[in-house]
Parts: structure tokens; C-alpha cells; sequence
């Protein structure tokens, strides 16, 4: 009575993820996790969404992990399981989001054997291909150690170390018997009661900070970067910089901490920047620059341009516990964790210097001039040359900022990569509630059709959009029927050129590739959605777009708008110049 009472092996592991407060896991089924499989559909806590791809399943978590701040969990097989959880891997491990990948393997009793998918040591060895992009790598092997290893596969995925974390176990080892004192205990590695505040502020350098630069009459920008991208961290940096009066601009990766329309927004610096925050950052006239949570790599320091660090201050507050890749730059960065360190700012008090009053009217004096300079530069935002075919597509741009007037502002907006990633970042003004989302540092196409799905289910009370393309399409399209399946309620905007948009331009223009690897098929993408049973409606006409949206708000599952735009330079200018001329 006593065994059949006891919790087994994928019931203890599913328990652990109830006690880390996790309620979504995505998966594609398969024999070697049945186990598994019966114990999230036991769970009370626990929802399974089965998934059309692993690879996708990987996505989903990313984006479930982004939207939550809790960790993401995705389930497979081992082998070629596994191997499709890889460009999840990358993308999670690139731009440091905490997942957890479980794989289920062969009986511990046929590896070794020439058995089918056998994917250990003696197979393909799987834990030796994924361990470059996770930071745990466990095999549990016996029940004895489950404890252990659960502990060590669960170390570190939380938002201070930003780890990730692959654990495997034998189908047949999910099926036996936890040893009493582990079933169902609960967890010590459960990160909620001592990790909720994150990483402390280094209260010396914030207090230094303000007493050389923050209270004085210095000209100082804040850069923002995606370790200060989040709604809590938002907030409290909207407190900072309107206390101190202080111009914030962020790079791509950071886009969603600021709102774009304030009278202190620098707008997006690096890749798909505005006008006014190159400008402003590259300038002579500015004193200091103060970067949050960014390691300043390529695309957000603009192709590493001398004027970033140039007759300035260059001071870099992070919170990240792995080595920046700032190496360009020469300057060390003080440890401070991000959010901690604008809390602390907000309650700073700035009265103890007697003239702060005058350095305040003279900072905003300067911050009008800031804003005076357009956010756009008209010699750079013209469309250039229709494509030569004589399309007369719509302007992506057009299509973008009229999404942005019609949109909810508290609309969760998660951007794929491709052409439409550089209109997005450039001409969407973000609400800056934390609620922009992208994969940043690896940028594989199609993962925002599937990290939107993880999106919306761990923040359901908001709208979620997702603006993806029609390469994108091709590649992972197949899991709006994911969305469809669970009836989740998001919009999907695909913007479509019938191109490889981006390196479509540099065939056209450049004659860097010959222009037929770069066309795609027109594909009617809104037929393909009706299709997987995701309502669709195709638009030509910009004027017909807040119609569709409409439409689009009165169904209760996914919708999909398939906007036809044509293939234009994408809004780079200031980037591809620097690149062409470091």
C-alpha cells in the first residue's frame, strides 16, 4: 500500500515545477516521456500545450519565461528531441533567458545496445551537444539521486543568473518510486521566498553617481539595454529619469523600458535607430552617458562606434553574472542589479543640495532642446525606388505606425526577425510598460509566432500581438494552429513582400546575391491560417487595416491579418553607415 501510495519519479519532477509556481509546459509527445506525460496531465496546477515542434516548444518557453519573469519548461524526447530543442537553446542562452529543457531517453537498460534513438553516450550523446548552451547539464540516472539532481537542474533559473538548464531521464527511471523524504516535499530550491528582489544596488556607486553627475548641471543620457527591460524595472526608471530630468534612449534589446512618446525619450540607439538619440549620444555636448544593463555588443553599441564613448563620461551599471562582451570599450562596469538600482535612485534625496532647483531648470531647459530634435530625420525616412517590378505594395512603415495608432497601448507586442524587425523597432512607439519583446542576440526566424504563444499565457490579462513575416511564415507558421488548438485569444500580422526582405534590397540595389535566392513564393497566407482554423483576413489597402483589426477583436481565439507591403530599404541608415564606415 505504501509504494502504490508513493509519488514516482515524473510525478516528484512535475511537483518540483508546481513549487517554482509554474503553470504552463509545452511539449511534443513521444513514447520515452509517457511518464511524464501522465504526470502534468495529473497536475492541478499544470496546463500541457502540445506543441507542433520542438524547436517551437523551446520558443514558446523563451517567451513564456519573458512575460512571466519565472522560468520556461519544455518537454521532449531524447535524440531527435533534443537536437530540435537546439535553436531554443541558442536563442534562450544568447539573450540569457532562464528554461528548463527536460528530455525523456531510452530504458537505462537498453543503452549500449544499438537501441532506437538512443541518444547517450553510447547513442549520439546529446548532453555533449547542448552542453555549450546551457549551464546545467544532468543525466539523473537512478532515483537515489533524484534530490540532487533536481536541485542542480533548477540552481540558477531564476532572473538574477539567468541560467539554463537540460536534464534527461530514462523512461524507465521516470517510472519508479521516489525514496521517501522526496516525493512531494517541498522544494529548498524553490527561488521565490529569499530571490524575489534580485540582485541588490551598489548603493557607494548610485550614491556617487548622483553626487558627481545626477544632482549637478552635467548634460547626462541614460542608455537602457534588455536587462532593464521588464514592467517593474519600467516603472522605476520612468520615476528616475523624471526626478532627475534625464533623456533615456534604449538599444533594441532594451525597446519597451521608456515610452517612446515622453518628452524624455531618446527613442531606439544602435540597430534601427532614431535620429534624436544618435544624435544626442554621439554627440559632444553630452557630459556622461549612463548605461543599464546592456554590454554594449554590435548592434547596440552601433557597430562600435568611437562616438559612443567619445568626449564623454561612459559609466555601465549591469547586473549580469557572465562576462560582458564590452571588451571594444574601455571602461569596467560597476555590479549593481538594474531594477534594484533605479528603486534606490527614486528615493534618493535630491533637496540635500541646495541648488538642485537650478540644476533641475537648467536640465530641462537642455531636455527641450533634446526634444526639439526630430525623432525622424526626413532625409533618411523616405521609402527610396519602389521595387523594380512596378509593385505598389504598401510602405511598411505606414503599415507599422498605423498598427501603433490603433493598437492597445498595453498590448504585449512580440516582433519577429526580418526586414519588418528594423520598421517595427524604428516606427512603433513603445507604451514602455516593458511589453516590446524580440530574441535580440540570435534572432531566428519565426521565433516570435511561437514565444508569443508562451507570451500570452503567462500574461493573459493583456493583448498580444505578434508582427512576423512571410519568411518567418515558412518556418515555424505551423504553430498558429497550436494557438487555435488551445483557443488562444492573439493576433498575428504578417507582413508580406514575398522576400527575404532585408537581403532582398542588397540584391536589388547592391547586387550582393543574385535576386533569385532572395524572392519567395506569394503565398496566401490568410488561406493557409482558415486552413489550420485561425480566422484571417487579407488587407492591400491601408486604409482597410483598422477594419480588419476590428473584425480581428471579436473573436475569442487567434486571428491573422496578412498585409501586403513591398520590398523598401529598411530605416537603418545610421547603422549601415557606421558599418560601412567604422
Amino acid at each position: 500500500m505504501e509504494s502504490r501510495a508513493r509519488l514516482n519519479v515524473s510525478k516528484t519532477v512535475v511537483k518540483s515545477l508546481e513549487a517554482a509556481n509554474i503553470d504552463h509546459v509545452f511539449l511534443v509527445p513521444g513514447k520515452m516521456i509517457y511518464p511524464l506525460l501522465d504526470a502534468i496531465d495529473k497536475s492541478p496546477s499544470i496546463r500541457g500545450i502540445v506543441c507542433a515542434h520542438e524547436t517551437s516548444s523551446a520558443f514558446m518557453a523563451d517567451g513564456y519565461a519573458r512575460a512571466s519573469r519565472r522560468f520556461g519548461v519544455c518537454v521532449g524526447i531524447s535524440g531527435p528531441g533534443t537536437m530540435n530543442f537546439v535553436p531554443g537553446m541558442a536563442s534562450a542562452h544568447a539573450d540569457r533567458i532562464p528554461v528548463l529543457y527536460i528530455a525523456g531517453g531510452v530504458s537505462s537498460r537498453a543503452e549500449g545496445k544499438g537501441a532506437f534513438q538512443d541518444a547517450t553516450l553510447s547513442g549520439i550523446f546529446e548532453s555533449g551537444v547542448v552542453k555549450s548552451l546551457v549551464e546545467n547539464v544532468v543525466e539523473l540516472k537512478n532515483k537515489d539521486n533524484l534530490q540532487a539532481e533536481m536541485r542542480r537542474a533548477m540552481d540558477g533559473l531564476d532572473w538574477m543568473r539567468r541560467a539554463q538548464s537540460f536534464i534527461s531521464i530514462p523512461v524507465d527511471v521516470q517510472q519508479h518510486d521516489a525514496l521517501p523524504g522526496q516525493e512531494g516535499s517541498r522544494q529548498p530550491y524553490d527561488h521565490g521566498e529569499f530571490n524575489t528582489s534580485g540582485v541588490p544596488a551598489n548603493h557607494a556607486a548610485l550614491q556617487a553617481l548622483c553626487d558627481r553627475f545626477l544632482l549637478t548641471s552635467k548634460r547626462v543620457a541614460f542608455l537602457i539595454g534588455s536587462r532593464g527591460n521588464d514592467p517593474e524595472t519600467a516603472k522605476a526608471l520612468l520615476d528616475v529619469a523624471e526626478k532627475f530630468c534625464i533623456p533615456v534612449a534604449t538599444t533594441l534589446s532594451g525597446k519597451g523600458a521608456f515610452p517612446e512618446d515622453h518628452v524624455l525619450s531618446l527613442g531606439v540607439y544602435g540597430f534601427a535607430g532614431h535620429s534624436r538619440a544618435v544624435r544626442v549620444i554621439n554627440s559632444d555636448e553630452l557630459d556622461v552617458l549612463v548605461v543599464f544593463g546592456s554590454d554594449l555588443n554590435q548592434r547596440d553599441s552601433m557597430n562600435w562606434t568611437e562616438k559612443l564613448t567619445a568626449w564623454k563620461e561612459l559609466i555601465v551599471f549591469d547586473d549580469s553574472f557572465d562576462a560582458p562582451a564590452m571588451g571594444h570599450v574601455a571602461r569596467s562596469r560597476v555590479f549593481s542589479g538594474i531594477r534594484a538600482s533605479f528603486r534606490l535612485l527614486s528615493k534618493m534625496d535630491a533637496n540635500r543640495r541646495a541648488d538642485f532647483h537650478a540644476v533641475l531648470e537648467r536640465r530641462r531647459a537642455w531636455a527641450v532642446e533634446v526634444n526639439r530634435i526630430p525623432l525622424y530625420d526626413d532625409k533618411f525616412e523616405h521609402p527610396g525606388a519602389r521595387d523594380p517590378n512596378g509593385d505598389e505594395s504598401l510602405y511598411t512603415g505606414d503599415v507599422v505606425k498605423q498598427l501603433c495608432e490603433l493598437l492597445p497601448k498595453d498590448a504585449n507586442v512580440v516582433v519577429d526577425s526580418g526586414a519588418h524587425r528594423i520598421f517595427m523597432a524604428h516606427y512603433w512607439l513603445s507604451s514602455g510598460i516593458g511589453n516590446y519583446f524580440s530574441s535580440s542576440s540570435l534572432a531566428p526566424m519565426g521565433w516570435a509566432i511561437a514565444a508569443g504563444i508562451g507570451i500570452k499565457l503567462a500574461a493573459p490579462q493583456r493583448p498580444c500581438v505578434v508582427v512576423t513575416g512571410d519568411g518567418c511564415m515558412l518556418m515555424h507558421g505551423m504553430e498558429i494552429q497550436t494557438a487555435a488548438r488551445y483557443n488562444i485569444k492573439m493576433l498575428y500580422i504578417v507582413l508580406n513582400n514575398s522576400a527575404h526582405g532585408a537581403v532582398h534590397i542588397d540584391a536589388i540595389s547592391k547586387g550582393s546575391v543574385p535576386e533569385r535566392f532572395t524572392r519567395l513564393p506569394s503565398h496566401n497566407w490568410a488561406a493557409f491560417a482558415t486552413s489550420l482554423a485561425v480566422a484571417a483576413r487579407r488587407v492591400e489597402r491601408l486604409q482597410d487595416l483598422a477594419d480588419a483589426l476590428s473584425e480581428a477583436s471579436r473573436f475569442d481565439g487567434p486571428f491573422l491579418i496578412e498585409v501586403m507591403t513591398g520590398v523598401f530599404p529598411a530605416p537603418n541608415r545610421y547603422y549601415a553607415e557606421c558599418a560601412a564606415h567604422p
